[in-house]
């Protein structure tokens, strides 16, 4: 019964946002290590942001530490034939995509074909500008092998981008 509230409660925050649509250049930050980013310690205000929009936006269905679906939940998913909730720190594998392929996943959402624990579209609620403040944010709970390999994996693409354009 309590999963069903929190799959409800889930849902029911997952569909609030609203907001403007628009692109604009990443900000470059200084990492820290992922195991050093208390709240207390935020100060960049992209990281603030990020933060603010990670724990509005995904916190509720991917954990507000990044660790993924709630352990209380994964038995009943899986019993369902159904994929679990990622996590977003360094033992999932958000870092592995390039902001490019990430951005259009939280515009565009993810649709479930049981139509049930799918991800909504954000394109309405966050700017692209935001979307990157969000990345910045959970990039520091990855380790830095992974923040240079994820930064690698977006230049390649944008590479890619422009020798298709040329």
């Amino acid at each position: 019964m309590r999963i069903g509230w929190i799959l409800i409660l889930c849902l029911t925050l997952v569909a609030c946002g609203q907001g403007q649509t628009g692109t604009s250049a990443r900000i470059a930050i200084t990492m820290v290590a992922p195991d050093a980013v208390p709240t207390t310690t935020l100060t960049d205000p992209v990281l603030i942001e990020g933060q603010t929009n990670y724990n509005l936006y995904c916190g509720h269905c991917h954990g507000y530490n990044g660790a993924g679906q709630v352990p209380e939940s994964i038995q009943q998913t899986l019993d369902l034939g159904m994929l679990l909730v990622p996590a977003h720190d360094s033992t999932g594998h958000t870092w592995q995509h390039p902001d490019q392929l990430l951005i259009r996943t939280v515009r565009q959402g993810i649709q479930n074909p049981l139509a049930q624990f799918q991800m909504p579209a954000y394109g309405d609620a966050l700017t692209d500008e935001q979307i990157l403040g969000i990345f910045d944010y959970i990039s520091l709970w990855w380790t830095e092998e992974q923040r240079e390999h994820q930064g690698r994996m977006t230049e390649h693409w944008n590479d890619m981008a422009a020798a298709i354009t040329d």
